[in-house]
């Protein structure tokens, strides 16, 4: 098995992620009002709501690509900076896998105007729901 040490001076597994990373991040970088946000109960709650509304299945891949993936992610279809207003709704989230949520922030990232197309793509979904 290979090993490798961490900054930190923590042996792990090759791969593995030290927790150390995470609590520096957290501190450093991680914006606290969002992460607060995501740790509150009425996240946890709504989150489970779309995830078992979903079936635990990535809606995206099941809709566009005719792919059962499981959703391991709940995206805000508006962002939460975007649109503040629609943190805790149903209607604005949607269960996707890491690698769809990928895709999507690519798109995002891209233009506004590839921003708003997969908006409207993913409240499409929301639509048929």
């Amino acid at each position: 098995m290979l090993m490798r040490i961490c900054s930190c001076g923590r042996k792990l597994r090759q791969g593995e992620v030290c927790t150390c990373r995470h609590k520096i991040y957290d501190k450093s970088q991680r914006n606290q009002r969002k992460n607060k946000f995501y740790r509150s109960a009425e996240w946890l709650n709504v989150r489970q709501l779309a995830i078992a509304r979903a079936n635990g299945l990535d809606e995206y891949s099941l809709k566009y690509e005719q792919r059962i993936i499981r959703g391991n992610l709940i995206h805000h279809i508006f962002e939460l900076d975007e649109r503040p207003d629609l943190y805790l709704s149903l209607d604005n989230l949607i269960c996707v896998s890491s690698q769809t949520h990928n895709k999507i922030h690519a798109e995002y990232n891209k233009s506004l105007a590839n921003k708003s197309a997969m908006q409207k793509k993913l409240m499409a979904i929301r639509e048929v729901s």
